[in-house]
């Protein structure tokens, strides 16, 4: 499908913009003490700011007559679908595990902000994977959706769009450091797979979902093992949680 010139340019903007927002509004290390006291406010920001900006590319995808099955809202066969994303989930969690050991043997610092973002309480965890699915749902519309399809069409094939949304995927957690960056343009690029090879969104959706539950829910203290373990040694040595305060 062609996509109209309007649409392109959106898409475009997307791609360009969305890293730049995220930069420019994006949380800093500096904020890591209020983040800390503060991580469900934090997580409904997020999830509200995915769902206005998907909403907004869904209007002007309605406006531009472009069918929701051009930008891969289908399943042609549930049990493939199904397959892809529980294969996609683990090569993404395998790679983020390489990702982060890689970066490791040649220190490259993690993102402490990353670490504070990781819920800690019942609470916390629940709206993380609320906004996990949030994010799970609109950043793969917005990104192996809507911007994939547009580069796909008017720029000469899935792998060069798979590149540009791989690295504007990266760019935009950029407040992750060098380490997040490169791990999330890894991760877009493993997302994009299913949707070029059966040009449906829900097998990245799906897994998109499972790997950011699966390091919400614990896998961070893999990604962050050091800070981690300082954490423990802080509270552990608590004069209160010592004596048995709650």
């Amino acid at each position: 499908m062609t996509f109209t010139p309007l649409a392109f340019g959106y898409a475009l903007a997307l791609a360009i913009g969305l890293p730049v927002l995220a930069f420019r509004s994006g949380l800093r290390d500096e904020h890591v003490a209020q983040v800390s006291t503060a991580r469900s406010a934090v997580y409904f920001s997020a999830a509200v700011s995915i769902v206005v900006l998907s909403a907004v590319t869904f209007g002007i995808s309605a406006w531009q007559a472009i069918p929701p099955s051009a930008v891969g809202w289908r399943v042609d066969e549930a049990a493939p679908a199904f397959a892809w994303a529980v294969g996609v989930a683990a090569a993404g969690l395998g790679a983020v595990w390489l990702v982060v050991r890689a970066g490791q043997a040649v220190k490259l610092p993690e993102s402490r902000l990353s670490f504070v973002l990781m819920p800690r309480s019942g609470a916390e965890k629940r709206a993380f994977l609320l906004v996990a699915a949030a994010g799970a749902l609109g950043e793969e519309y917005l990104y192996r959706g809507f911007m994939f399809h547009a580069f796909t069409a008017e720029l000469g094939g899935p792998w060069i769009a798979l590149a540009l949304t791989s690295v504007s995927f990266g760019v935009a957690h950029g407040y992750q450091k060098t380490i997040g960056m490169v791990r999330a343009a890894l991760l877009g690029a493993l997302l994009a797979v299913p949707v070029i090879w059966t040009g449906s969104l829900f097998p990245s959706i799906v897994a998109h979902f499972w790997i950011n539950a699966a390091v919400g829910l614990g896998g961070w203290k893999r990604l962050f093992p050091d800070l981690a373990a300082a954490e423990a040694r802080s509270v552990s040595s608590d004069p209160w949680d010592r004596q048995g305060g709650t």
